[in-house]
C-alpha cells in the first residue's frame, strides 16, 4: 500500500515519501519537517496511535498536522486519536476524502505561518 499510496499523491501532485518504519520516520524528523503526515494506525513495528505520541513529544514535531489513516474507524478510535494530537481520521481506500484531508491540514499550517 505504501507505493501506491506515495504514487497516488504524486499524481495528484502532492510531494510525498514513504517510510519501512515508524522508528525511520521519527529520525527523519530531526533534519525534515513535513507539512502533513499520514499515518497508517496498524503499522507493523509501531501503530499509528504510537508514532503520534513520539511525535508529540518531539520538540518541532508537535504541530505538524496528522492525518489517520484506516481500515474502518471507530468512535474509541477517534478519541483516541484526538487524544495524541490527530487532526483528521480518512478512510484508507476514500481517496477523494484524503486529498481534501490534506489540502484542508495544509491550508491551517499556511494560515498559522
Amino acid at each position: 500500500m505504501r507505493i501506491a499510496l506515495r504514487r497516488f499523491l504524486r499524481a495528484a501532485k502532492l510531494d510525498a515519501e514513504t517510510f519501512p518504519s515508524g522508528a525511520q520516520f521519527l529520525e527523519s524528523l530531526q533534519t525534515h519537517q513535513p507539512d502533513c503526515v499520514l499515518l497508517d494506525l496498524h503499522m507493523p513495528d509501531m501503530d499509528g496511535f504510537a508514532l503520534a505520541e513520539a511525535m508529540r513529544a518531539m520538540p518541532g514535531a508537535d504541530a505538524i498536522p496528522i492525518i489517520a489513516l484506516a481500515a474502518m474507524v471507530s468512535a474509541e478510535a477517534i478519541e483516541r486519536g484526538r487524544a495524541v494530537g490527530f487532526h483528521d481520521f480518512v478512510a484508507k481506500f476514500d481517496r477523494t476524502g484524503l486529498i481534501a484531508a490534506i489540502k484542508e491540514q495544509s491550508a491551517d499550517m499556511d494560515r498559522a505561518a
